[in-house]
């Protein structure tokens, strides 16, 4: 009967064939991109840039009702656009 040890040539040997299938296995891997056009960019810094004027008076039209008591909630309109928002209809 001939029993063989493990001996430090097959360990040496073992290390070296599986070292050499992982550098080959090491590729570079591609990677995802994204290029905004100079339009999307104009597009994104006109709502950015430009101030909502129309809010601003509304804004004051809004404390003028509220100081002189004269803001009327309504209450149907306002659960409309609760329930819409939540169902994602508008956002």
């Amino acid at each position: 009967m001939n029993i063989k040890g493990i001996g430090p040539n097959n360990v040496v040997n073992f290390y070296v064939k599986h070292q050499t299938k992982v550098e080959s296995k090491n590729t570079e891997y591609k990677k995802d991109s994204i290029e905004i056009s100079k339009l999307g960019r104009s597009l994104s810094n006109l709502d950015i840039e430009t101030p909502s004027l129309d809010n601003k008076e509304k804004v004051e039209r809004l404390k003028k009702e509220i100081a002189n008591g004269t803001y009327n909630v309504d209450a149907k309109l306002t659960a409309q656009k609760l329930l819409d928002i939540m169902k994602g209809r508008e956002a």
